[in-house]
């Protein structure tokens, strides 16, 4: 008892400086395994604290910015895609249009059954599914937006005007907006003029296959859609640059906010290692001290 009463203020100070050294060495091995100055944002300080989650965030907007533009660029790549189709079924058309016309006297069921086939084809296309989407139904992305044989649609009552009585998607185009307002045009309709124009022009062949005036309007209006759509692709082309471009530009921002956020988190490990083994020494040093003490008995220096 005399020798514990003699040393009590000196083990319990350096009991407490134990703890305190020993929480200091565990916060360091921490920073030393995991690379971190701080598993938490607290653990960072005020400042940097604040500024890390503001990066953090805005890493977060980014990364879902870039993820949106992913969705919507497949989607235009594939609708650019399915209008290359719909311009070389044309140019078949076309062709094959030209020969009958040229050749005096037209097989007018041969042809029939031809324009028959060519505006299924051209339907068909238009009522392209992407990932569950159909592509030129605009907003209404799971309605099929060509029927030809919809009551409404009747393109031979009059020939020389548009009739888009087909169409069942959406009056409204989809586009893509970024969370920084960024805005552009992402699809295009199938009652677009040069669509129009083409299922017009077939449909007028079937009824008419015979006569020469109708063959020639349709001609016309086959060759001006198909110019139309060419026209929409280039857009459409126009569209997805801008996309991928503010895409990329999105993705660089994420890696230097990434880097940024680094080096406020990530902690200095060769200085890390070298803290964790000054405290172990400091440790190393307090345990022999504390055993001295604990061993030093009062009685052996009274007389």
């Amino acid at each position: 008892m005399i020798g514990r009463v003699a040393t009590f203020s000196e083990v319990n100070y350096l009991m407490t400086l134990n703890m305190s050294t020993q929480d200091a060495m565990s916060t360091a091995e921490t920073q030393e395994s995991s690379g971190l100055v701080s598993q938490t944002y607290g653990g960072l300080g005020g400042g940097d604290a604040s500024q890390v989650l503001n990066i953090d965030n805005q890493i977060s907007r980014l990364t879902a910015d870039g993820d949106n533009a992913t969705t919507a660029l497949s989607s235009m790549q594939e609708t650019y895609s399915t209008m290359t189709s719909v311009t070389t079924l044309s140019t078949t058309v076309l062709s094959d249009l030209s020969s009958f016309m040229s050749g005096g006297t037209t097989d007018s069921t041969t042809l029939t059954s031809d324009a028959t086939s060519w505006l299924s084809q051209l339907t068909d296309l238009l009522n392209t599914q992407y990932d569950g989407s159909y592509l030129f139904s605009g907003t209404a992305t799971d309605t099929a937006p060509v029927d030809t044989s919809s009551s409404s649609y009747d393109p031979t009552a009059d020939p020389t005007t548009a009739d888009t009585g087909y169409y069942q998607g959406s009056s409204t185009g989809t586009t893509y907006t970024g969370s920084d307002g960024f805005t552009v045009s992402t699809s295009v309709q199938a009652d677009s003029s040069g669509f129009e124009e083409m299922l017009r022009g077939l449909s007028m062949i079937i009824a008419s296959p015979s006569d020469s005036s109708t063959l020639s309007q349709a001609y016309d209006l086959i060759q001006s859609g198909s110019s139309s759509v060419a026209s929409e692709q280039a857009t459409l082309s126009t569209d997805t640059a801008a996309l991928t471009a503010y895409q990329e530009d999105s993705s660089a921002k994420v890696t230097t906010l990434t880097t940024l956020a680094s080096g406020l988190k990530e902690s200095d490990l060769s200085a890390a290692t070298v803290l964790v083994t000054n405290y172990q020494s400091q440790l190393e040093a307090s345990y022999e001290t504390l055993t001295k003490l604990m061993t030093t008995n009062l009685t052996q220096y009274l007389t």
